[in-house]
């Protein structure tokens, strides 16, 4: 990930936003992206081991298991570092740091609180805002960190990160975390840091390798060689990538492919092929948006502008669409009598899929028509306000 540095912009001299303060419409169409990825993840890649599909939808379902698994959430991990450095800016550029460091960790806060409410909904979605938000936490004081140690430091979470959670005694692996579980807190900490489906150790280097890339971005934008860093991210990218799958490869063809050594890339597991295949893509999609919609440039058109407002509401249509399949299995129980034994449509398949993916854009598209933001969104924003007051209005 060394390969992806950048010099941090001094939190004493103005950052300013590409566009003029407004959002980088390439961001927020990467950010759609993620989300109707890891929609396809939740809804359609679970039945590529259902012997039943049929023949197009267990098709659809292997290929939403290959690209789906994995790759889609380390993307909005990437971009929610890459969000934090955007919205602490303003606040670094005239010194209020303790401003910037609070209002990130009050952002990661109510992710949680919201991840913990969702957690007690019955949902096959293992949901990852109660990891995420705490991830956010901890990358909110590194915001003040240099770029030129947070690579580094990179570099050894994702090395070191799997073999220290391969060697906790009595590994237990916590792929969510409820209300209900918290009376186990050893266990629960332990899922959390280390071991569970989304650990800090490997969501905190995503987070941070999207704050080294976005400051990256704006130092570009204003020496005027942001296609030129473009084009060098999405290259960086591609060649981490191709090492993350090659490792398995090159260890298979020594006779060493061993299920989860560090060299492996399978997703989830935090190995350091994994990381490398899933931060690399990421970067490189970064990288090719930023080349084809630069930063000062906005989208057009009815679409474009309905994905774009979607993908700046990603908070909005996880609940959302946690929500809508928490019902969707409900009924299904209901409808079946209590014993489930095949999944309807509406539960898992390219149909439901469809349907998620339909409200989504249709909720940009009204978002976009009306020039606001998701409701969740705009309700964080008043939180972070209420506690963390912007020192330039508190001045006057």
């Amino acid at each position: 990930m060394g390969m992806i540095s950048a010099p941090l912009l001094s939190t004493s001299r103005a950052v300013h936003a590409p566009s003029g303060g407004g959002r980088l419409d390439f961001l927020d169409l990467a950010r759609a992206l993620a989300v109707i990825g890891m929609m396809s993840a939740h809804l359609l890649a679970p039945l590529a081991a259902v012997p039943g599909s049929s023949d197009f939808q267990g098709l659809l379902a292997r290929a939403a298991a290959l690209f789906a698994e994995g790759y889609p959430s380390t993307l909005f991990a990437v971009i929610g570092g890459s969000s934090l450095v955007l919205s602490t800016r303003r606040r670094l550029a005239v010194g209020d740091r303790r401003g910037a460091v609070v209002s990130a960790l009050v952002r990661g806060l109510c992710v949680c609180v919201i991840g913990l409410v969702l957690e007690l909904l019955p949902s096959s979605v293992m949901v990852v805002l109660v990891p995420f938000g705490l991830a956010m936490m901890i990358t909110a004081p590194l915001l003040l960190v240099p770029s030129r140690v947070l690579v580094p430091l990179i570099a050894v979470i994702a090395v070191g990160g799997h073999p220290l959670a391969m060697a906790v005694p009595g590994r237990v692996e916590l792929g969510t975390v409820t209300l209900l579980s918290l009376a186990d807190p050893l266990a629960v900490l332990r899922g959390i840091v280390l071991t569970g489906q989304y650990p800090l150790i490997t969501l905190v280097p995503y987070l941070l390798t999207g704050v080294v890339l976005m400051r990256g971005l704006l130092r570009a934008h204003r020496s005027l060689v942001l296609a030129k860093w473009s084009r060098r991210v999405a290259a960086g990218g591609v060649l981490a990538a191709a090492l993350g799958h090659a490792l398995p490869l090159l260890a298979g063809a020594f006779g060493h492919a061993e299920p989860g050594s560090w060299y492996m890339a399978d997703p989830h597991t935090g190995t350091l092929g994994d990381m490398l295949a899933t931060a690399g893509v990421a970067a490189a999609l970064i990288g090719l948006l930023t080349g084809l919609l630069p930063a000062d440039r906005r989208v057009h058109g009815r679409l474009s502008r309905a994905v774009r407002a979607a993908g700046a509401a990603p908070l909005t249509l996880y609940v959302g669409h946690v929500l809508l399949t928490s019902i969707s299995l409900i009924l299904a129980v209901v409808l079946s009598g209590g014993e489930l034994v095949a999944m309807p449509w509406y539960v898992a398949g390219a149909g439901v899929l469809c349907v998620h993916v339909t409200l989504a854009i249709g909720l940009g598209a009204l978002l976009a028509a009306k020039e606001r933001r998701g409701p969740l969104e705009a309700l964080l924003g008043r939180v972070v306000r209420r506690f963390a007051p912007n020192a330039e209005l508190s001045s006057r």
